[in-house]
């Protein structure tokens, strides 16, 4: 997974994850592009693998469980 935080405070959040913690997260799958052509496009299933598997997930919230 590829997370795009939605803004300074989610990306902070982000930031003080640590792995073995549990989380919630609340967003959206998206497809991302730049100009120059630059894209990249979500994965709409959980069973794929290799290249294009990604999700890319646009993060409006972040909660870590208590205790984590």
């Amino acid at each position: 997974m590829h997370m795009i935080p939605a803004d300074p405070g989610v990306k902070r959040q982000l930031e003080r994850i640590h792995t073995g913690q549990v989380i919630r997260l609340e967003g959206f799958l998206v497809d991302a592009s730049r100009p120059g052509g630059w894209h990249r496009k979500t994965s709409m299933t959980r069973n794929d693998t290799g290249t294009g598997a990604c999700e890319l997930i646009y993060v409006e919230s972040v909660e870590i469980s208590p205790g984590q």
